[in-house]
């Protein structure tokens, strides 16, 4: 991958972390899902670009930061995102995370709820992994570096509408994976396939302002089996995106970005939808 001439990176605790740092305003920290890196994001930022200061995270093991050391889960990510604001001399930002990237949004709001403002959390797998996801693991193993591997995960990901109406995007989302390291992407696959714990223990104790999306269509995490686990979060509301399938990011980036301006504007109100 070309790296982007913005591109920075500072030290943390899981090693170095990458990012893209645009723009000024209201700080916003993204996290990206599995498969993907900070271009995930690319769809927000000319909504964000006036008001907003972004900064994109490159995922250990898919993209320019350190490759993941070994078994790390989310929680001691978040740790590293304190880091990050440390080194950025960041007081308080947002935080929003896609799928992988939400499992870390709900451990920073618990972790250092004096950091975050709220958290915005997409897609994001909110129970424990049950195993199942061998086919995934060493796919991504042997053929994680290839379009080919990249255009059947994001059939995986993306709804049949998003398919249709954005077929760059789905396009630009398997190509992507021409530029990770299969060995490094399949040791974070298999932690957060395999050995995450859930939420469940986390959510009760997530008392910042929360906005929890899924996708009407995602057939990875159903909006039906996530939503007993989002109704822990006791200050948080619960968002089905219609025609988003996982990742939400590229499918319905007005919706995320609608539901970033109402956690700032201090719109968002506890309840489901």
């Amino acid at each position: 991958m070309r790296t982007p001439a913005h591109l920075r990176r500072i030290s943390t605790r899981v090693g170095t972390l990458a990012f893209v740092d645009e723009g000024a305003g209201t700080p916003v920290v993204l996290w990206p899902s599995l498969f993907s890196d900070h271009r995930l994001y690319a769809p927000l930022m000319p909504m964000l670009s006036k008001d907003w200061r972004t900064i994109r995270i490159d995922g250990p093991g898919f993209g320019q930061s350190d490759a993941p050391r070994g078994d790390v889960q989310p929680d001691v990510y978040a740790e590293a995102v304190v880091d990050l604001l440390d080194a950025l001399g960041l007081e308080q930002v947002f935080f929003a995370g896609c799928s992988w990237g939400g499992q870390i949004a709900a451990h920073i709001g618990v972790k250092a709820p004096d950091r975050v403002r709220g958290v915005l959390m997409m897609n994001a797998p909110l129970g424990p992994s049950l195993g199942g996801h061998s086919f995934e693991v060493w796919g991504t193993l042997w053929l994680g570096s290839t379009k080919f591997w990249g255009r059947g995960v994001a059939r995986s990901m993306f709804s049949p509408a998003s398919r249709q109406t954005y077929p760059e995007r789905f396009e630009a989302f398997a190509s992507a994976f021409t530029s990770f390291d299969k060995a490094a992407a399949a040791v974070t696959a298999r932690t957060v396939l395999t050995r995450f714990a859930g939420l469940g223990e986390v959510l009760p104790r997530l008392a910042v302002p929360t906005t929890i999306l899924v996708g009407a269509e995602d057939r990875l995490y159903p909006v039906e089996s996530m939503r007993p686990f989002a109704a822990l979060a006791p200050n948080s509301t619960f968002q089905v995106v219609p025609s988003c399938g996982h990742l939400a990011p590229l499918e319905a980036p007005e919706a995320v970005v609608a539901a970033l301006k109402g956690l700032a504007e201090g719109m968002v109100q506890r309840g489901t939808a």
